[in-house]
């Protein structure tokens, strides 16, 4: 016979770790893996372990494990961790939202008056996150227009004092597509990483703002998942969930 316990809540021992908690954080360029970033130590600390650089720009770079007992002054010196980087795109309110969403095409066959196994096929997907983004720097107002930005342009709209102005343009170039968009957030109890990522993401929303006394002015911006051209794959997505364990 059935606990009756088990029928009061879908509540397992797995439950907590994974939820999400928080509104998450918009990222391009986002990357996950082995990283290198610079010590804040001031002299080598026992049980951890330091890297210097060499090489240079045309050759790459390399980390060399570094073994002294003190730093040189003038010198930098890094540690190796395990995690995800990337260029956060600005602050949002609301909350943020991920939609992936799988198309259906039901196949009809006189005779049979319900859905049947077998005679629906997958004819395509769709990938959305959505944010109400209220950082509203000339980049990310670029971005939302598909525009270009300038420090010089027509004088009667912009005049002459240097400042970046944004302007609309005429179609979509290669660079205004976002390389690796990622919704980044972290679950419950033991913090690990959940993200969505699109590898290749275009904002379509375009820019709105509602300016409302004694509030944060922000503009809903939509990002959509693309395939790149050169993909051999054309019938799903290069998209992922990165599930941290």
């Amino acid at each position: 016979m059935a606990n009756k316990n088990m029928i009061k809540s879908g509540l397992n021992p797995d439950s907590v770790k994974n939820m999400v908690f928080g509104a998450g954080v918009l990222f391009k360029n986002f990357t996950y893996g082995t990283h290198y970033t610079q010590t804040f130590d001031k002299s080598p600390k026992g049980g951890k372990e330091y890297y210097t650089l060499s090489g240079g720009t045309t050759g790459g770079v390399n980390y060399t494990p570094f073994s002294g007992d003190s730093f040189d002054t003038g010198s930098k010196y890094f540690e190796k961790y395990t995690g995800f980087g990337g260029d956060k795109i600005g602050a949002t309110k609301e909350g943020t939202k991920v939609n992936i969403t799988p198309e259906f095409t039901d196949i009809e066959v006189d005779g049979v008056l319900v859905k049947m196994e077998d005679l629906t096929r997958k004819t395509g997907e769709k990938a959305v996150i959505e944010a109400m983004v209220i950082d509203m720097s000339p980049q990310n107002i670029t971005m939302a227009v598909n525009g270009s930005m300038s420090y010089a342009g027509t004088e009667e709209i912009s005049g002459a004092s240097g400042s970046p102005f944004v302007n609309t343009k005429s179609d979509i170039v290669k660079g205004d597509y976002i390389e690796n968009l990622a919704l980044v957030a972290r679950r419950l109890d033991d913090q690990k990483l959940m993200a969505v990522i699109f590898k290749k993401a275009l904002c379509k929303s375009g820019f709105e703002m509602y300016m409302k006394n004694k509030n944060i002015s922000g503009s809903k911006y939509t990002f959509e998942a693309f395939a790149e051209m050169s993909d051999q794959n054309t019938d799903t997505l290069p998209i992922a969930i990165l599930c941290e364990n």
